[in-house]
């Protein structure tokens, strides 16, 4: 929106950040050690945003990897992001210990869950077979108390460091519209705090760090592929950095990109519960009670692309909803959803052997296969077909039909369980176009004078995603955006 002399300022700062998770705060302690005064909006009653209720990972490039690691990474975007944008990347991360150190806390090597879960383990890159060494990256979480997950550990000293710099926050402070002057420069923006409009002057900069798109219907229906798609993550990311951005000229990119995985949806639950099974007596069937795939060779973001087949002559994406079939041991050998991460957990937590969720319904048992059909709606003969095919395999010791690793095949007897699994997102990775400095650009390929962006909202993520880059990403080019903004020249009043 174009600024006028009949729209007089509220408020005055030097650098403003719009939302206020990771990557704002990441952006916001950096302007301010840089000389900048700051203000950070988040429309939400409380800060934190999708990166509070992530895993909390954050991977660090290991000496002499930078180079590796950025052509790996290049591979995996397919040109969508361009090799600069990476290589700086891999090499903030390799400073981030020795930041948050300065922060006064401490990035310690992880031995994590998703090092010990079955299957789609995270225990190094992503996809392996097109990296040139396993040897790439450490998985790193902030330290503290173990009662306190990575994430909140993360975020208590992001925050902490807010506070003690004593950096102005806003919450429920909602930003609508980005102010530009005649020129074209970012000067400001418009937001609704605590119910009234606010005209806000930034002297240098606007830091976007508002998150992406998984709870705007209209944007997911128009750019995601799976049709429809779930969310574990926080319920205010619903496009608003789009549209302002959009507004004054922002070139999008990646907008088809998220990071899914897959869930249970709850009716008593806005938010999914990711799934992960942890054992190997399982199979995922589509809703004609057909197997699809090797479960257990899922990367496990990468839920999406295995959802998305769509079947043009019955018109419907067959796999959604899947269901997970499994065993009594699957059914023991641990909670199929986590506590660590996800809007939900501190809600409710999932009980370590699934009874208490096969008592509420969300886990349907069944002594039967035929009774098993009965109650999730599938087709008995195609049920009792495909069973039988997956139990031959494990009796043989060889998946003919989707080459799943013989030794991860353990057959289905009952009693017999099945859970409905919808594609779940965890984050969304499209937005406005940033270049290696982390301005925002417009379709040329031009920065918008003033104007960066940093974390979820139109990351580096092209293509395939690799895990723990979320995190990283938040803290490398929130660093990068409030160093460069609060070295603007501040504007003349």
């Amino acid at each position: 929106m174009l600024h006028t002399p009949s729209m007089p300022f509220d408020m005055e700062t030097d650098v403003l950040v719009i939302g206020y998770g990771f990557a704002g705060a990441a952006a916001a302690i950096t302007a301010n050690d840089c000389g900048a005064k700051v203000t950070i909006l988040e429309k939400m009653p409380e800060g934190g945003g999708n990166s509070l209720h992530s895993a909390g990972n954050c991977g660090v490039v290991k000496p002499g990897a930078a180079e590796d690691f950025a052509e790996y990474l290049e591979r995996l975007s397919f040109g969508t992001t361009p090799t600069e944008l990476f290589e700086v990347y891999a090499q903030g991360s390799q400073e981030l210990v020795e930041w948050v150190a300065g922060l006064g806390g401490e990035l310690v090597p992880r031995i994590s869950v998703l090092a010990s879960s079955f299957p789609g383990v995270v225990k190094g890159p992503a996809f392996p077979e097109v990296a040139t060494t396993t040897e790439l990256f450490d998985f790193r979480v902030a330290d503290g108390p173990p009662e306190i997950p990575a994430a909140g550990r993360m975020w208590n000293l992001l925050s902490g460091n807010i506070e003690g710099r004593e950096i102005e926050v806003r919450l429920n402070a909602g930003a609508e519209e980005l102010l530009v002057d005649e020129a074209g420069e970012v000067i400001g923006a418009i937001a609704k705090i605590d119910g009234q409009n606010c005209v806000i002057r930034a002297d240098r900069a606007v830091v976007m760090t508002c998150g992406g798109f998984e709870n705007d219907e209209a944007l997911k229906n128009d750019y995601l592929a799976s049709k429809p798609i779930k969310f574990a993550g926080n319920p205010g990311n619903t496009g608003d950095g789009v549209r302002m951005t959009q507004r004054i000229g922002a070139d999008l990119w990646h907008m088809t990109r998220t990071a899914t995985l897959i869930g249970y949806q709850a009716a008593e639950y806005d938010a999914a519960f990711c799934i992960f099974f942890q054992d190997a007596g399982f199979i995922y069937i589509d809703r004609h009670a057909r197997r699809y795939v090797d479960e257990t060779s899922i990367e496990l973001h990468d839920f999406d692309r295995v959802f998305s087949q769509f079947d043009p002559h019955k018109v419907e994406f067959p796999r959604i909803p899947s269901w997970g079939v499994f065993n009594e041991e699957t059914r023991l050998a641990g909670a199929l959803s986590w506590s660590i991460a996800g809007y939900n957990r501190e809600d409710y937590r999932w009980s370590a052997d699934n009874q208490a969720e096969v008592d509420r319904g969300w886990i349907i048992k069944a002594d039967t296969l035929s009774t098993l059909a009965e109650r999730t709606g599938l087709s008995p003969a195609e049920l009792e077909k495909t069973i039988a095919t997956y139990n031959q395999a494990c009796a043989e010791g060889r998946d003919a039909s989707f080459g799943r690793d013989g030794e991860t095949l353990k057959a289905l007897q009952p009693p017999y369980y099945a859970i409905a699994l919808h594609p779940v997102m965890v984050n969304t990775q499209g937005g406005a176009r940033r270049d290696a400095r982390a301005r925002i650009v417009d379709p040329r390929g031009a920065p918008i004078p003033r104007l960066y962006s940093a974390g979820e909202f139109g990351s580096i993520w092209g293509y395939l995603y690799d895990g723990a880059g979320n995190v990283t990403e938040c803290l490398v080019y929130g660093r990068i955006a409030g160093r460069n903004a609060a070295a603007e020249n501040r504007r003349a009043t």
